[in-house]
């Protein structure tokens, strides 16, 4: 559904993306993580056809990013990180609006509503953040697009309704739709996303099968031993092996904990044990 190919951004001298390539399939949820600044915004807005590239291609289910840019948006439903509109207006009248440009989509927007617990009747200047967020969602859900392209979809959401949005996503996953988010929620991503990339300074630096992953994911072994020495080690074997290695020892606290994709993504922005030791059994 996506195909991106030596994609390259310059502000001026400074890189905002530097040669990125990957692809995202048809009917998945892929997780895009990254620390602010890394250039998650930049490769989406550059997808949307928002910015233009300095180098490199982008495709969106088979259409150019840049040539096809009336029909990408078409395909896509987009829900940029800051949702703006104008204060005055009201709810109703943005979704209605918004429902002019597909066929069907009117009929979406109540039961949208009603699914995000979203009050029409309110204008923009009502509204918290979390509120315009959700009037940022419907209008990108009501037109029941190809790909949903969403970027910090959960920022200002309750978690009760964050749970409400993967729900539906992965409902509309299951029937065909592409999702494609950007998240600094590492454990929302881990528990709902399919596969991840993880950027750092502008460049792909990793990706992960989560499916995959969740079948053969690692054991994280944290312990103190009786001369107060601390040990943190990754572990993908038999737990029955490590039970007896660890029966050697003279331990006084142990905690054993499945590895989180977190912990997998720190590995990129930040090393160093703070006074524990990594030990490989």
């Amino acid at each position: 559904m996506i195909a991106v190919s030596n994609l390259t951004k310059l502000y001026g001298k400074k890189y905002g993306i530097k040669d990125v390539s990957f692809t995202v399939k048809k009917g998945e949820i892929c997780g895009f993580v990254g620390q602010n600044g890394a250039g998650k915004s930049t490769a989406i807005r550059t997808l949307m056809n928002m910015i233009f590239p300095t180098d490199g291609a982008a495709r969106i289910d088979g259409l150019d990013c840049v040539a096809d840019a009336k029909l990408v948006k078409r395909a896509v439903g987009y829900v940029p990180g800051e949702v703006a509109y104008y204060e005055g207006s009201r709810v109703s009248a943005i979704l209605s609006y918004a429902a002019e440009f597909a066929d069907g989509a009117q009929k979406e927007i109540a039961g949208l509503c009603e699914y995000f617990e979203l009050d029409t009747s309110r204008r923009i200047s009502e509204l918290s953040l979390g509120n315009r967020k959700k009037v940022g969602i419907v209008q990108a859900l009501i037109k029941n697009p190809r790909l949903m392209i969403l970027d910090e979809p959960t920022n200002g959401l309750d978690p009760l309704i964050q749970e409400k949005l993967f729900k539906l996503l992965r409902e509309k996953r299951d029937a065909g739709m592409t999702v494609f988010l950007s998240s600094h929620n590492l454990a929302e991503v881990e528990k709902y996303c399919d596969r991840v990339l993880i950027i750092k300074d502008g460049a792909i630096v990793d990706e992960f099968d989560l499916n995959e992953r969740r079948k053969n994911s690692k054991l994280k072994v944290a312990y103190t031993t009786a001369d107060g020495k601390n040990t943190v080690l990754s572990y993908g074997g038999d737990i029955n092996e490590l039970l007896k290695t660890l029966s050697a020892k003279k331990i006084t606290t142990i905690t054993i904990t499945p590895e989180s994709l977190e912990e997998e993504f720190m590995k990129y922005y930040y090393t160093g044990t703070q006074g524990a030791e990594d030990e490989k059994l």
